[in-house]
């Protein structure tokens, strides 16, 4: 053991981390707090392992609210500044109020203005000075911005600020802001996806805030909305955002966001769009006539399924057949599957989401190239058997088996939860574990 270079032993630490699933529930913080926790242990049997694996314990900066931990680990930053290069991630989630909270909150900028090899930077819930604002300009290798539910304090007025080697932006300001005006400019040539709140869609044609994003429409190629308010003026908005990011692939549309009932885009507005998601009632809108082959859609409480033949419809949108589908909270019927499998012969993925399940899972209609399924109810499992175990488990077994012969690609089968089942040549097996 003694012989193994000490690069050896770090590539094995990476490996023990690399191997922490990534949870369905709880996000980036559940997944990266246990990815330091899976090699703290190593950290305490000997001083050597304790040095190894320094650059994995701060590789990623994990700060959740105003708490004894957060503090101890602002304190081991500004006591030991040698730890600081090893920070390439950050993390916060914090809560406003609190004369103690801003003590902690003001020590915690100071921290970060000292941070230079940050790579991925993620802030939620917190009021932000100019002064990381104007240090994280100056990091070279700053690839990833999330700031969502927060504010600039201390501005006087707006000033222009340039994120040159950024390829992901998500900015959702302070859900009570009903305007923007933090900035005359974001400056960022290298963006690849942008990701905005509704209110960036306001103000005057031609003035819109949306225009504060300085990107580069060729590189740009992932677009996406979230809304909580919505008007006419920001309908405005959205469709002068769409002709500037015109060389966008891949579109995504949450809560109002949306055009006027029955209007559709132009032709030549994001003509190159491939995958997109939103709301059922907005597919055609944004898909018709375009080669959309990814569709992540779901029904707003209280609206149907109008399963027509019609061409174009909900899961035939555009020009090619779809390669992956994922439709939540539809209503159930026995000749769903059917419709699903005559209009998407050509699907690799399938993902159901059912509110209600009002008709029988047919796996008689061949899916040639269907290779993974997942079907769950708004209860989790898909067959639920009530008190009988019994009865969940025969219904569950005579899909599976019938899977077999009809979906003759199937690598994957989920119908709960908790567990699926993975097809290898003759062999089925149950795996335990939730969807990642």
């Amino acid at each position: 053991m003694a012989s193994l270079p000490e690069e050896i032993w770090l590539l094995i630490f990476k490996f023990v981390q690399a191997g922490v699933p990534n949870p369905s529930k709880g996000g980036e913080f559940r997944y990266d707090l246990a990815r330091t926790a899976s090699v703290r242990p190593v950290t305490e049997t000997c001083r050597t392992f304790h040095r190894i694996c320094q650059p994995l314990l701060f590789e990623t900066l994990v700060i959740k609210y105003s708490s004894e931990p957060s503090r101890r680990v602002v304190d081991v930053l500004q006591s030991k500044p040698h730890l600081r290069s090893m920070v390439t991630n950050v993390r916060i989630s914090w809560t406003r109020g609190g004369d103690r909270a801003q003590d902690l909150w003001d020590r915690l900028e100071k921290a970060l203005v000292e941070l230079h090899s940050v790579r991925d930077l993620w802030i939620r819930g917190a009021d932000i000075s100019r002064a990381p604002w104007d240090h994280f300009q100056q990091c070279p290798r700053l690839e990833r911005l999330v700031l969502i539910n927060v504010s600039i304090i201390g501005a006087t007025e707006p000033t222009t600020v340039s994120f040159h080697s950024l390829k992901h932006l998500r900015y959702e300001p302070h859900r009570n802001l009903k305007v923007t005006n933090f900035h005359t400019a974001l400056i960022l040539p290298q963006l690849e996806t942008l990701h905005i709140g509704s209110v960036f869609l306001s103000g005057e044609a031609d003035l819109c805030s949306h225009r504060v994003f300085q990107f580069t429409s060729s590189v740009l190629k992932g677009l996406f909305i979230e809304s909580i308010f919505w008007s006419w003026g920001m309908e405005v908005g959205l469709l002068e955002l769409l002709r500037r990011a015109n060389r966008t692939e891949s579109l995504g549309l949450s809560g109002m966001a949306q055009f006027s009932s029955g209007s559709n885009l132009p032709n030549d507005i994001i003509p190159e769009l491939e995958s997109f998601r939103g709301p059922a009632h907005s597919v055609l809108t944004y898909c018709k006539g375009r080669r959309v082959r990814d569709l992540f859609t779901w029904f707003p409480f209280g609206t149907t399924w109008d399963m027509t033949d019609d061409i174009p419809n909900l899961i035939q949108p555009g020009s090619a057949p779809l390669e992956h589908l994922h439709i939540g909270w539809v209503s159930w019927k026995d000749d769903t599957m059917g419709y699903i499998a005559r209009h998407c012969p050509q699907l690799v993925s399938l993902k159901i989401q059912a509110r209600r399940i009002d008709g029988t899972l047919s796996t008689r209609c061949h899916m040639p190239k269907l290779r993974k399924a997942t079907f769950l109810s708004s209860e989790g499992s898909w067959f639920s058997g009530g008190f009988d175990s019994n009865l969940k488990a025969e219904s569950e077994i005579k899909v599976v088996e019938e899977c077999r012969e009809f979906w003759s690609q199937l690598e994957y089968l989920r119908l709960d939860s908790g567990y699926f089942w993975s097809y290898r040549g003759p062999e089925v097996e149950r795996v335990l574990g939730e969807e990642e």
